[in-house]
């Protein structure tokens, strides 16, 4: 149990190649290190401030030196692994949900790419505004699109924080996803379908969704920065240093 007495379980996404980021390091994307610490070990510490008491990881088959890293340290949570090669990150997502809900969790869940870097409690604000919304399915960490070559842009009601619009239908818009999520399995109802019409990518499978019906929202977090190209680390570095002024 954490802090408040309940349980939370989370997972991390960290089944990608991360090739474009390689090109400027031999590291394997988690062990990247931004101000001497690796992604990975960021995340799993903002986990933490998030009050997690379990954490799943989904890696790729050969990432395995990455849980050797991360387990030299002790965690203030259960640490559990997925090695699986997935194709896309729809699927990486799904699994690492299905995993979470396997016995019968309901949730929510709180998830996070690998490659975010975010402040000092960043996750924990977002992810205690995001349990209040009991009729979200997915709840997305909202930022400023930025210098990303490729923003997920979402848009929100005017007058709540339900989204509205995602994708090229949310142009133009102030807010991009974030990479962090708090997710309720009811997703899983879309899974099968899902895989079998082809979906290929996680925003494909948010638009299909928010299409379907469910309730999708959105809150607004402190900047972030995405960690895609390794030019991405010196902003991050930057970042970091005015986040703890």
């Amino acid at each position: 149990m954490n802090a408040s007495g309940t349980s939370l379980r989370a997972g991390i996404l960290a089944a990608g190649r991360g090739e474009r980021l390689r090109k400027g390091t031999s590291d394997l994307k988690p062990l990247v290190k931004v101000a001497g610490e690796t992604l990975i070990e960021r995340v799993l510490n903002s986990m933490s401030e998030g009050g997690a008491t379990e954490v799943t990881v989904i890696i790729n088959e050969d990432s395995r030196t990455v849980r050797d890293h991360v387990a030299k340290r002790e965690w203030p949570f259960a640490l559990r692994w997925i090695f699986e090669t997935t194709p896309t990150s729809m699927h990486s997502f799904l699994r690492l949900v299905e995993t979470l809900a396997a016995d019968g969790n309901v949730g929510p869940f709180l998830l996070s790419t690998v490659d975010t870097v975010a402040g000092a409690q960043t996750y924990a604000r977002f992810f205690a505004e995001a349990r209040q919304l009991e009729q979200a399915t997915v709840t997305l960490a909202l930022t400023s699109p930025g210098d990303d070559e490729k923003p997920l842009l979402v848009r929100t009601a005017s007058n709540d924080s339900r989204v509205v619009a995602i994708g090229e239908a949310a142009a133009p818009s102030d807010y991009a996803t974030a990479g962090i999520y708090a997710v309720r399995p009811i997703i899983l109802r879309e899974a099968e379908a899902a895989r079998r019409d082809g979906i290929d990518t996680l925003r494909k499978f948010l638009g299909r969704l928010l299409d379907r019906g469910y309730h999708l929202a959105g809150i607004p977090i402190s900047r972030s920065i995405d960690v895609d190209h390794p030019k991405d680390i010196e902003t991050a570095e930057i970042f970091l240093r005015g986040a703890q002024r």
